[in-house]
């Protein structure tokens, strides 16, 4: 008798470098620094972090670091198209910048909270703009069905791992189903090395043949 196994169901994470990132950082690491140093932004309710420098709610700094025409807008269109195998027309609709230092870290989360994200996203994004695997910490993904298992022999496997990180380099781009939970363990960067990312959704409105409504 033949035995097999298979697996079903994947969650697809997709992962790539921009080849460009040098170019992006001399052209916004200088504006990012001032605003880290000079703006005491709040950090967003609901959120467990303390002092993580974030303008998730800063719409006026998110709509000049990242218009349709900013380094930034310009590369993440070209890369996130090569994630697909059709054409894809696609539309971003948060983008926010993220300062990592000294014992910071981002509770676990999804990108799909209705209280939090107005508009329901099909994927989201990180690009790990200024990254040091040395010292700063990747995102942590966590199994979407993890309570479930719980009850099954299956927690005991050797195959099964409730928590998966990537490893990550600077300049990495990160795309995963916006339902996928994850979160960021804190670590110990200096302020004259903070670990610094963007996140971004995006909503698919044209996929090959198929239009997605809203």
């Amino acid at each position: 008798m033949n035995h097999y196994k298979k697996v079903l169901f994947p969650i697809h994470i997709f992962q790539t470098n921009i080849r460009e990132n040098g170019l992006i950082l001399d052209d916004a690491l200088d504006e990012i620094e001032y605003l880290y140093k000079r703006k005491n932004l709040e950090v967003p309710g609901g959120w467990l972090t303390d002092n993580l420098f974030t303008t998730f709610d800063s719409d006026d700094i998110n709509s000049s670091l990242f218009h349709e025409d900013s380094v930034f807008v310009k590369y993440y269109r070209e890369y996130v198209t090569k994630f697909f195998d059709k054409p894809v027309e696609f539309e971003f609709e948060d983008i926010w910048l993220n300062v990592y230092s000294k014992g910071e870290f981002q509770e676990e989360h999804s990108h799909i909270t209705p209280s939090i994200f107005l508009k329901r996203a099909h994927f989201s994004c990180i690009h790990y703009l200024k990254f040091d695997p040395e010292v700063h910490k990747p995102v942590v993904f966590v199994d979407p069905i993890e309570d479930m298992r719980y009850n099954t022999l299956e927690m005991d496997s050797n195959y099964y791992s409730d928590k998966w990180s990537p490893q990550i380099r600077e300049g990495d781009l990160l795309m995963f189903p916006s339902y996928l939970k994850h979160f960021v363990d804190k670590s110990d960067p200096t302020p004259d090395n903070p670990r610094i990312s963007i996140s971004f959704n995006i909503r698919i409105n044209q996929y090959g043949d198929q239009t997605h409504g809203n």
